[in-house]
């Protein structure tokens, strides 16, 4: 899923929510609105407060961030951040 599909109303977090009521085995998470495309750099901040609300919720749905990863190291950070 991206952050939004519509505009910048940034509602991730509730649809992630609701995919994990849901029964999701896992969820992907662009750091990125449908509108920006490759405009602005990921949102790996975003990505972070979803994981963040899954900890929080005693979730075990994985949350795999998306968006900005051209390196290993860039991979290994964003792995660590989140």
């Amino acid at each position: 899923v991206r952050t939004a599909s519509v505009g910048d109303d940034v509602n991730v977090r509730q649809v992630v929510a609701e995919l994990r009521k849901a029964g999701a085995a896992a969820v992907t998470v662009h750091g990125r609105t449908a509108e920006q495309r490759y405009s602005k750099a990921a949102d790996w901040g975003v990505i972070a407060a979803v994981v963040g609300d899954g900890v929080d919720a005693g979730s075990e749905v994985p949350i795999i961030g998306n968006g900005d990863v051209q390196e290993w190291y860039e991979a290994r950070r964003r792995l660590e951040e989140t």
